[in-house]
């Protein structure tokens, strides 16, 4: 999978996001995104390509599975979880969703 610039940026900006409000190192945070995204583009068998040029409910739909994907693995590991996990994943699907705008 190859990404642009613009996938790039967005996965930087949603794991510095989960580093400053969780215990995840950029390391982490990076995996946990990408491997959520690998998992929803392979079950929907597409690209940010196909994606990007399909309607806005598909790509508010990839976003809002990506997300829960994410939330799920922060609340799996004990370490990672937060009192503030709801806002927190608010605020990672707005900037996800934002860059789909």
């Amino acid at each position: 999978m190859s990404v642009s610039q613009r996938q790039l940026k967005l996965i930087k900006e949603a794991a510095e996001l989960l580093v400053m409000e969780h215990r995840l190192t950029s390391e982490e945070a990076v995996l946990v995104i990408s491997t959520a995204i690998k998992k929803e583009l392979s079950i929907r068998n597409t690209n940010f390509e196909k994606l990007e040029t399909g309607s806005k409910i598909e790509r508010t739909s990839f976003t809002r599975n990506v997300v829960k994907s994410v939330q799920d693995a922060l609340e799996s590991n004990p370490y990672w979880r937060s009192h503030n996990l709801d806002k927190s994943i608010d605020n990672f699907y707005r900037v996800l969703h934002r860059h789909w705008d």
